[in-house]
């Protein structure tokens, strides 16, 4: 698999209007935040790229970043982390969509790599689904590499599941030698566990309520080449999912001429 042929705006125009035409379009989102001193700022946007490209090149789709900016207020406090209002990436979402649509996209998926951009995604989708005749499938990619991985990729921030994401990405952004001390595991287990409710959550406004030093986790925890494999299979397991919903929703689809929906 070549990385870069799979991205749309590698592509040129009549590759693009072939590639579209095919009806499957991958969209990424992600984000540029703190990750301690031994990940990238743009661990989210990687490996949420990284695992598109693969589902991408799976799916006979283009691949296309949204913005590798995604919506995370509370690592402001960090110097260099971003972020972008819940509407800016709504919007964005849409616009990429119009033109995604007119072009003969039928179907996205879109794989993203952060939980603050989970809510924003969803009121986009649905506006792009009541705007557009395009259906939107969403994948959790870093939730579904902890629920195949749950010994080996732990759910922490910086920690092995995310080490593994950048080491199938690029191997050199990972710079386990200049890691500074993070949190106690524990401690940044509990913490985000607060935020991760699903009953009764408060909504978090800074992530030091979280981790103190903004990191917890084992980063050194798994190999490069258990990494690979890992996220190999994320992606297969995503490609897997995508066709059984798509197959779902063909099965299930409203019959216009029935008299309930009149």
């Amino acid at each position: 698999m070549d990385f870069e042929e799979m991205l749309l705006a590698n592509m040129t125009q009549p590759q693009a209007q072939k590639a579209l035409g095919r009806g499957t379009a991958v969209l990424v989102t992600g984000s540029v935040e703190q990750h301690g001193s031994h990940l990238p700022l743009g661990t989210d946007a990687f490996a949420a790229l990284t695992i598109a490209v693969r589902v991408g090149h799976r799916l006979e789709a283009p691949v296309l970043p949204v913005s590798p900016v995604g919506v995370a207020p509370y690592h402001m406090p960090w110097a260099g982390s971003l972020s972008l209002r819940p509407e800016t990436l709504g919007s964005l979402m849409l616009d990429v969509c119009q033109g995604l649509s007119a072009a003969g996209v039928e179907r996205v998926v879109v794989v993203n790599w952060h939980e603050g951009n989970t809510a924003s995604i969803r009121i986009a989708a649905d506006q792009i689904q009541a705007q557009l005749p395009v259906r939107v499938i969403v994948a959790e990619a870093h939730i579904i590499t902890n629920g195949l991985f749950p010994e080996e990729m732990e759910f922490t921030h910086a920690g092995s599941m995310e080490t593994a994401a950048i080491f199938a990405y690029d191997p050199s952004l990972v710079r386990l030698d200049q890691r500074t001390e993070g949190d106690l595991v524990e401690s940044g287990s509990d913490g985000h566990a607060i935020f991760r409710r699903r009953d009764v959550f408060p909504v978090m406004k800074d992530f030091r309520e979280v981790a103190a030093t903004g990191w917890y986790g084992t980063p050194s925890a798994v190999p490069e080449e258990r990494s690979r494999e890992i996220i190999d299979a994320v992606a297969d397991h995503i490609v897997s999912a995508v066709e059984e919903v798509w197959k779902s929703l063909a099965e299930r689809a409203p019959d216009d001429d029935h008299p309930s929906s009149r």
